[in-house]
């Protein structure tokens, strides 16, 4: 019941920050310009790949939903810490 309410909190969590995001990408460009016109969509750079610890992160959720571990919160700390 446990790992249900945590996963529920993740999935409720990502779907809040992804409604947020594509919110503030459909916001009209009040800079643009008729001349702009050709040069517009998607950017060119590509934003940086995530941090290595944000797979040990996910890693250690998947591993506390299975049964691997019991403490989470321990799990995450040493790894947000680098420890």
């Amino acid at each position: 019941m446990r790992a249900k309410s945590i996963l529920l909190a993740v999935l409720a969590t990502s779907a809040l920050l992804v409604g947020a995001v594509g919110a503030a990408a459909a916001q009209p460009d009040d800079n643009a310009s008729d001349s702009d016109a050709g040069e517009r969509g998607p950017p060119s750079d590509l934003p940086e790949p995530v941090p290595d610890f944000v797979g040990d992160i996910l890693g250690s959720v998947n591993d506390f939903l299975s049964g691997g571990i019991s403490d989470l919160g321990e799990a995450v700390s040493g790894i947000a810490s680098g420890e």
